[in-house]
């Protein structure tokens, strides 16, 4: 009890979690700035393990690093499948970890995806490579005819770097919970990239995420995490 009273106080005071300023800036490719998505994400996971009363995982450059350099290795590559992915990565995951200095033993990757504009799911929609007024050229409905030029468009609009954050962690929790929640991780690293061959397409728009947890291998550490 003493414990999670200790974790939630410093939850409240902000220590623990990483403070990330311009949250409410319209995501687009032109000007991303990866640093302040990644480290909003790592700040929402850490929120959520004080409220389960686990530990705030660590930051770690080493898994990042890894996460990086596989994202590099897969920059074409759509994640729609990710535990393809995560098969493919946790093959060279131990290694690669190892010889970046990252000492703790347990390392496991997640994968994901997500819608990088504020798509509501199911609407349909039209791309417009003519219109030059908006990044993306993405608009709700069928796409107007000649005689229809001067049609009201609605456009698809722009999450901002929180709320694509929330939704993204909401749908990486559907099938991760029991990895990001689980306390024999003490240290995360993580890699965000636009996916660019889903850009300038009658496509919603992707960004891809890898997410590296560590720990310590301890005898009881596949109990907690099947837990």
């Amino acid at each position: 009890m003493i414990k999670w009273i200790i974790l939630f106080f410093l939850g409240f005071i902000g220590i623990g979690t990483t403070q990330v300023e311009n949250t409410n800036q319209l995501l687009s490719v032109r000007g991303f700035d990866e640093q302040v998505m990644s480290d909003l994400i790592f700040k929402l996971i850490n929120e959520k393990r004080i409220k389960k009363g686990l530990e705030v995982l660590k930051h770690e450059s080493a898994l990042s690093s890894v996460a990086k350099e596989f994202q590099s290795k897969l920059e074409f590559r759509r994640f729609k499948y990710p535990e393809k992915i995560e098969r493919k990565i946790e093959r060279r995951l131990a290694h690669r970890t190892r010889r970046l200095g990252f000492k703790g033993g347990l390392v496991l990757p997640i994968a994901g995806q997500g819608n990088a504009i504020n798509y509501k799911k199911g609407e349909v929609f039209f791309y417009d490579k003519k219109e030059t007024e908006t990044e993306f050229h993405l608009f709700y409905g069928n796409k107007p005819k000649k005689k229809d030029k001067d049609k009201i468009r609605v456009e698809i609009p722009h999450h901002s770097y929180l709320s694509f954050a929330q939704n993204f962690l909401k749908e990486l929790e559907s099938k991760n919970k029991k990895k990001l929640y689980s306390k024999s991780y003490k240290w995360g690293g993580l890699h965000l990239q636009w996916y660019y061959k889903s850009i300038n397409k009658k496509k919603i728009p992707q960004m891809k995420m890898i997410f590296i947890l560590g720990g310590y291998q301890t005898s009881g550490m596949w109990d907690d995490i099947e837990k």
